[in-house]
């Protein structure tokens, strides 16, 4: 099909080219009062609009319109024009025929001077001279489906106009009554010919009829949680509620542009309104872009404890690239991932962090996060994740996200040269859809091009291999007590290691597993004494994140045989508190550790 349109195109163009060869341009005078003008072709070439020498404008159009036609009788080559003059008068010459002046006059009522007045009725007089006999606004257009778009007719021929199309079904083409204009109408995907005639002049407009490479929701919808959910949490849900509820073609991709959003917080039960600049295209459709408008809602759901960890730390050293872990995600099951891993190639490696829906429907997700920017200090980057994950969850902070059909979503996309490592804490719910699949790859930088956001297409879960480290019911509830005057409450962190469903793999130092430490204290003596709760890194350099009594207490290093005390309070008398403690063994420090209640 293809070759048979480029040998009419041929074809055409030749005949086309020989009869444009005859036709002559068509010069005429058109007066408005004493002001002239030379009309060639049907657009004004130059205007006379003072006169000269005794002659009006109207006079000197005149003459310059009769000299023109002269010369086009002649056959004379309109790219030979040229321009002699100076800052009194310049004068425009075919050969050594005068052809008209543009005067001092003529360059004050332009506001311009001789010789530039003279340039450009030249040009003018050259461009509309050497204009086709028919001359199209474009020679290809391109029309969504369903739609129309225009194509303006130009040139010397004059008179009615007619078409002709090879292949109606895929589009329909109409004159508009000025004749001046084309009216082409997508009808089907595909490729057509029209064929214009004016004058026995013909001309070629190739018709392509395309898809849009995607388009957009009237509104997105975005949801977050939140006492309150911090403003910069809300831009990200627009931009997400915008790229996950997008329609692409297949093949397609959408480009986020600038998001207008505010970055105050966000209350319970309130909205904001954003909005999101988008571009989306895709090899054969047309390229579409819009403004979209979002709105996120703050809204309100209960609060659910992990039942499962995915520990993904082994290899927690990164030798080659390779897939790092594998779970499936199933459907009201809260799942907390821990990832943890170092690079020890010479080469940079990027760790992604996705979800995968295989599935022929959307799967939505609740997801709360804890990331750390990768880094070269290992403890570091545990408790910058974990400090951002603790706090989160205590404020309630996540953001709702649905992974189109056949796509996934990145959560992460840390690029990793030698010696850092990422790491980070998330813990996430499908809402609703059929199973999906948690993936952590250490990938080859610019194979797989993903930023945290992106949505991309799926990969096939068939090939993806399960890991096994997965822990059932990582929270850990301990009571203790605490009597001022008796032996001391000592606290482990991390020393009853979980396993596996199957009893096979061990979590040794329990990392990721929250504790929820409550602890009784009593003051049986008749003075007011001062319980305090420390913080004891017993088995080497760690750092903590902990929330006492509601408090947030992190702590950035410890080193043995250094106590960090995290909080005292005051007992009267016979008076008896409940303290409680929150805290989780972080990735990258040593564990087990010792919370200590003495006085």
């Amino acid at each position: 099909m293809l070759w048979k349109c480029a040998v009419v195109i041929l074809a055409l163009a030749c005949v086309v080219g020989s009869a444009q060869a005859d036709f002559k341009p068509r010069v005429s005078l058109a007066a408005s009062g004493n002001t002239g003008s030379v009309v060639i072709n049907g657009e004004i070439a130059v205007r006379f609009q003072v006169s000269n020498g005794g002659l009006s404008g109207l006079e000197r159009a005149r003459i310059t319109t009769d000299r023109i036609i002269a010369l086009v009788n002649s056959g004379f080559n309109p790219a030979n024009l040229k321009v002699q003059g100076d800052k009194n008068a310049a004068r425009i010459y075919a050969g050594d025929q005068l052809i008209c002046i543009a005067t001092a006059n003529d360059a004050k009522a332009l506001n311009s001077k001789p010789l530039d007045v003279a340039n450009k009725w030249a040009s003018q007089i050259r461009t509309f001279l050497l204009l086709p006999a028919i001359a199209l606004s474009r020679n290809e257009v391109t029309v969504p489906l369903g739609e129309n778009r225009q194509v303006d007719i130009k040139g010397a021929a004059s008179g009615p106009v007619s078409v002709a199309i090879d292949d109606a079904e895929i589009a329909g083409v109409t004159v508009q009554p000025d004749g001046r204009q084309l009216t082409v109408f997508a009808k089907k995907l595909g490729r057509a010919l029209v064929e214009v005639s004016i004058q026995g002049e013909r001309a070629m407009l190739v018709v392509n009829v395309r898809k849009y490479a995607g388009k957009l929701p009237t509104t997105a919808i975005g949801q977050v949680t939140g006492n309150p959910c911090p403003g910069k949490l809300v831009c990200y849900a627009a931009r997400q509620a915008v790229a996950q509820n997008a329609v692409l073609e297949p093949g397609s991709a959408i480009e986020i542009g600038e998001v207008k959003c505010s970055d105050e917080s966000l209350g319970v039960g309130k909205t904001r309104n954003a909005t999101v600049n988008v571009r989306i295209v895709g090899r054969d459709y047309i390229p579409f872009s819009a403004t979209a408008s979002v709105q996120v809602r703050n809204i309100t759901l209960p609060r659910e404890e992990a039942v499962q960890l995915f520990y993904s730390n082994e290899p927690e050293s990164i030798h080659k690239y390779q897939s790092l872990y594998v779970g499936r995600v199933d459907q009201d099951v809260v799942t907390r991932i821990l990832y943890h891993h170092q690079s020890e190639m010479s080469k940079r490696v990027q760790v992604i962090v996705e979800l995968i829906n295989p599935n022929d429907t959307s799967a939505q997700m609740r997801i709360f996060r804890g990331i750390s920017p990768p880094s070269v200090d290992t403890i570091y980057v545990g408790h910058v994740a974990a400090n951002a994950f603790m706090r989160d969850c205590a404020n309630d902070i996540s953001v709702l996200e649905t992974i189109p059909p056949k796509s996934r979503l990145v959560l992460v996309s840390d690029l990793l040269s030698t010696k850092q490592t990422s790491s980070g804490i998330l813990q996430l719910k499908q809402m609703d859809g059929n199973s999906t699949y948690l993936r952590i790859t250490a990938a080859e930088p610019g194979v797989d091009n993903v930023t945290r956001g992106s949505i991309a297409r799926a990969t096939d879960a068939r090939v993806m291999q399960l890991s096994e480290h997965i822990y059932p019911t990582p929270i850990k509830t301990v009571d203790a007590e605490y009597q001022v005057g008796s032996r001391w409450a000592f606290i482990s962190i991390g020393k009853h290691a979980l396993t596996d469903s199957s009893a096979q793999k061990t979590l040794y130092g329990n990392y990721g597993v929250t504790y929820n430490i409550n602890v009784r204290v009593h003051n049986p003596t008749d003075e007011a004494k001062k319980v305090s709760i420390v913080f004891d890194p017993s088995a080497g350099p760690c750092s903590g994140v902990f929330i006492v009594n509601g408090k947030f207490m992190p702590v950035k290093y410890a080193q043995p045989p250094t106590e960090v005390t995290l909080d005292s309070i005051m007992l009267n008398p016979g008076e008896t508190k409940m303290c409680k403690v929150i805290t989780v063994p972080l990735a990258g420090s040593n564990y087990p550790a010792t919370v200590i209640v003495r006085s």
